[in-house]
């Protein structure tokens, strides 16, 4: 089952045994410790999988189905939710431990305040902010904010037991966690849970980190969601047999498609839970059409779409380790169509049955083999590098004396050379380059907002906030332009972030080719030298305003031209209420656009010098280990019996590749 590990470790052994042989060859020394340090990268590796999926689509219920048992409980509010990280057991944390990290006073205060700002209220502490909570009229919270209501009376309920932790952590044990996932007003205080568990998942080095998902209100977690759709090995989202996409997971989606081709490897997993509900195979496929157009819609094209009934594979798998209670066997009965008082289906029939073993294939191929063969790949080639460095020294090293003593002075004078192609490298181009990325990047962000504005505008004033039924309509408009206003501001900085990934990718593409342009300006002087390959750097995402830069009385005018429900969704008044709002928000959006690319080029131009300069220090260490090398071979000063023996023991690991 731990083919992960094994073929991790076993890429570990062959990097250490490389470096034991060349550790002590002069000029291989930084090499050597490059491989030590990468085979215990290789050794502590660990894939992680982020879980996404909308509330009410069973992915508790997908990730218990992936770990074989009833671990994860069901949030009853996801939008108060924690982060859920199932992890390998370790020394200090083993089976069954769990450490509960909790948000620092300050952070919840700035959630509460925050929650509090959706109705129009506004407080400087968390003690004043929670007081202006018996001021909200119930009867007239707008659907968009009764999550926010709903946190604010967890916290209220909850700030007495948890205040004295808060900035801290708790270690308890799977009775508490469970209290934490499941009771809001516990929930609601937590940054991130670690479950340390071993399962089938952990037991290969993967950590499955179960996210709130779309719904969530928690400010940080679009940001958080965001870092772990960027970094995660793999990504999976689940959504719910015949259950329409809600405007929060279309934003997410939406997301996902800008950032998909960013990457280098498609690791976006889509599943469809519950698709034991279909009454044949024709609607079954019906729906899955239905998702894929929806997943195009958002910038995602050719998806792997898994239809899965998770329920049925957690049964199976607590069939088969013996752990069906009575009411679970009779579930299992009705999921796999085995009559009473017959032998229960094959644990391994019924896990076909529900889809997951599909999925689990192309998932564990996926970690497994392509993954996996990159790191493997990546250590072969350091072993290859050296294998060629070690054939240059023995070849120096059995030229005659008088060849040795031309290639001498023949070897200090590329070694000066090389390191001045090394400094003479010029980056105006790559600046240049990288500018004129990032405006037109930014550029295309202010052309998709209003292009999508009469959708975002749609979802803002909508039938269900403007009835007229006694109700204070101004104060509805008002929700609603607030509403708007979230959502422009929410899409902008969805956009920059998915620019700074953008921008990453296109910086380290700079780093590739610069190596290259060093590569090539190098071996014009040293032949046998091959640089070790450029290592991409991950950017940190910046964070950017949550507010447009605009006061609510310069929009104002265009709520006046609201009349009535009926004039407004029914003749022309939501379209003369759009064109005014568009024509007002040009300006704010532009200069919010303005900042956040004004940061953006900072940070960047910053990366990009960092970047070649490291590249470039890197690269004339190199040069110099290198050239210590081809001298010690030329001075005689190495043993050339046991230089072939070490050369011989490299390639017979090179041969097993």
């Amino acid at each position: 089952m731990n083919q992960l590990r094994e073929k991790l470790a076993a890429a570990a052994e062959r990097l250490l045994q490389t470096s034991q042989e060349i550790q002590s060859v002069p000029g291989m020394e930084a090499q050597a410790e490059a491989m030590r340090e990468r085979a215990q990268r290789l050794l502590a590796n660990r894939f992680t999988v982020a879980l996404f999926g909308a509330f009410s689509a069973g992915k508790s219920s997908f990730a218990n189905a992936m770990m074989g048992d009833l671990v994860l409980p069901v949030s009853p509010n996801p939008t108060t939710a924690a982060i859920n990280k199932i992890m390998p057991p370790t020394e200090e944390h083993p089976h069954g431990t769990v450490r509960v990290v909790l948000k620092s006073r300050e952070a919840v205060e700035q959630d509460v305040i925050r929650s509090l700002a959706v109705f129009g209220m506004a407080a400087s502490t968390l003690e004043e902010a929670l007081r202006e909570l018996d001021k909200i009229d119930i009867s007239a919270i707008p659907p968009t904010a009764k999550p926010h209501y709903t946190f604010l009376r967890a916290v209220t309920k909850g700030l007495g037991e948890m205040a004295p932790h808060l900035g801290g952590e708790l270690l308890v044990d799977m009775k508490a966690f469970k209290g934490f996932v499941a009771k809001e007003e516990k929930a609601c205080f937590a940054e991130y849970i670690e479950l340390f568990y071993s399962c089938p998942l952990t037991d290969q080095g993967i950590v499955l980190v179960d996210t709130p998902g779309a719904d969530s209100i928690n400010a940080r977690h679009t940001g958080v969601a965001f870092e772990y759709m960027k970094n995660a090995d793999a990504v999976l989202f689940v959504t719910y047999y015949n259950h329409a996409f809600s405007q929060a997971d279309h934003e997410f989606l939406l997301q996902m498609g800008r950032v998909k081709d960013t990457f280098d490897m498609d690791k976006m997993f889509f599943l469809v839970n519950a698709a034991d509900l279909a009454a044949n195979e024709e609607e079954l496929a019906g729906v899955i059409s239905h998702v894929e157009k929806n997943l195009l819609s958002c910038g995602i094209r050719h998806p792997r779409i898994y239809p899965v009934s998770s329920q049925t594979a957690l049964l199976a798998r607590m069939h088969e380790a013996g752990k069906l209670n009575a009411s679970a066997e009779k579930l299992y009965r009705q999921r796999t169509g085995g009559a009473e008082g017959e032998p229960l289906v094959p644990a391994e029939e019924a896990f076909r049955l529900s889809g997951m073993a599909r999925f689990e294939q192309d998932f564990l191929r996926f970690t497994l083999e392509e993954l996996t063969q990159i790191a493997v790949n990546a250590a072969m080639g350091e072993i290859r590098r050296a294998h060629s460095t070690l054939s240059e020294f023995i070849r120096m090293a059995q030229a005659d004396e008088s060849e040795r003593e031309a290639q001498r002075k023949a070897a200090s004078d590329a070694r000066e050379a090389a390191l001045a192609a090394v400094e003479a490298l010029s980056i105006t181009s790559a600046e240049r380059d990288l500018q004129k990325e990032r405006e037109e990047l930014v550029y295309y962000i202010r052309q998709r907002l209003f292009f999508r504005f009469n959708e975002l505008v749609n979802a803002a004033f909508n039938p269900a906030v403007l009835q007229e039924d006694g109700r204070n309509m101004k104060q509805a408009l008002q929700g609603c332009l607030a509403d708007l206003l979230r959502a422009i501001c929410y899409d902008l900085a969805q956009e920059l972030r998915a620019t700074t990934l953008r921008l990453e990718k296109f910086l380290n593409k700079q780093g590739v080719q610069l190596l290259q342009h060093w590569q090539r300006n190098v071996q014009q002087h040293a032949a046998g030298l091959a640089l070790a390959p450029y290592q991409p750097r991950s950017v940190e995402t910046l964070t950017f305003a949550d507010e447009l830069p605009v006061p609510m009385s310069a929009l104002q005018p265009a709520l006046s031209l609201f009349r009535n429900a009926k004039d407004f969704f029914e003749q022309d008044g939501k379209s003369k209420l759009r064109e005014d709002l568009e024509k007002r928000l040009q300006e704010p959006v532009t200069a919010y656009l303005g900042n956040g690319s004004a940061e953006l080029d900072r940070q960047f131009s910053e990366l990009l010098h960092e970047v070649v300069e490291a590249e470039r220090s890197r690269v004339a260490q190199q040069v110099e280990a290198y050239f210590t090398g081809i001298f010690a071979a030329l001075d005689m000063s190495l043993d050339l019996d046991e230089l072939t023996s070490k050369l011989d023991r490299i390639g017979a690991s090179l041969a097993t590749e």
